[in-house]
Parts: structure tokens; sequence; C-alpha cells
């Protein structure tokens, strides 16, 4: 925190994710928050399994909000991200045309979303769903996935860049566990 103020024209916030947190106890979740946050993170996201039921998801989140945390949700389920959002999580990870509706129930929200690219897609189709997220007015991320060094890491790079160039003014996601794991 001392050195943000020197550290540039950067606008940089890090999100810290809780795995599978459907699989932990509540506490256990809290102590990952509160440490994440001591650490450094700016949101805490609760990333949710897919198949695995979290009926405490909204309990959660409402109670790392109540905390003074910024709270983020890395879900598909339309269901779970209705829920957190409800509680009060601020960003959705991740949107594409496999739950794009609930992106549009967010028009008008001060909720955002994390937008990648169609499974096994190009960047051709975030054209569209940031041209959609546009008209409803829904706060965006974009995030062309980073992928692990030796298994394409360069041209996802390059992906970067290029949505760089097409939409500059947008702010960018890169979720480097594919490169910390």
């Amino acid at each position: 925190a001392a050195v943000a103020p020197d550290y540039g024209s950067y606008s940089v916030e890090i999100l810290a994710e809780i795995n599978n947190a459907p699989k932990l106890a509540r506490a256990e979740i809290r102590a990952t928050a509160d440490y994440f946050r001591a650490s450094g993170a700016d949101l805490i996201d609760i990333g949710c399994t897919p198949g695995v039921p979290f009926p405490d998801l909204g309990a959660v989140v409402r109670e790392l909000r109540e905390a003074g945390m910024r709270v983020s949700v890395d879900s598909f389920d339309p269901a779970e991200i209705r829920s957190a959002v409800e509680a009060g999580a601020e960003l959705v990870l991740s949107v594409n045309s496999s739950n794009f509706e609930v992106a549009r129930e967010l028009a008008g929200t001060d909720c955002g979303v994390v937008v990648i690219p169609d499974f096994g897609a190009g960047l051709d189709t975030l054209d569209r769903s940031i041209e959609a997220l546009e008209r409803w007015k829904v706060r965006y991320l974009i995030d062309p996935i980073i992928e692990p060094i030796g298994f394409g890491f360069m041209a996802s790079l390059e992906r970067y860049t290029e949505m760089h160039r097409r939409y500059p003014a947008a702010g960018q996601l890169m979720g480097i566990g594919n490169i910390t794991e």
C-alpha cells in the first residue's frame, strides 16, 4: 500500500480467488478472504465449482461485504450469479454465449462482468459479446484467456494485445493462475 501512490499511471487491481468455495467451511472461506485482503487483494473472488451446489453463496457474499470487502463471483451458473449479485457481488467471472442471458439482467446495476470468448472459439465472439454489453450498458472487463507457458502462452499475449487495439479504453482481466499453477 505504501508503494501504490508511486506505482505510475497504471490502474491495476488484484483479484484473489478462493477456489472451490462450495467445498469449504464458511469459517475457512472467511479466513482465506481475510488473508487475501491483508495480503493486498482488492477483490475477493468466490470460486464456485461446476456441478457442486453452493446454497450458502449469498450468505458468504453478504458476510464478506459486511466486513468491508469487495467481492466477485466465478461461476457460469445463472442461479449462482443471481444469488451472488443480489448479495452484493460487484463482478461476475465470466460470461460468454453459454450464460449471456444473465449479463443482460445486470443492465442498469453497478455489477460488471468479465467477458471471455466462447469455448473453443476466437476473438470474434468477444466482439459480438462486447457490442451487446455496450448496448445494454453493462460494465465489463475483457479476458481473452491467458494460456500456460508451453501451451499457447505467446499466442494468448497476442490476443490481449489485439483486444487492446480493438478496445483501447476497455479494462482487461488477466487470470495469471494459468501461469502460476
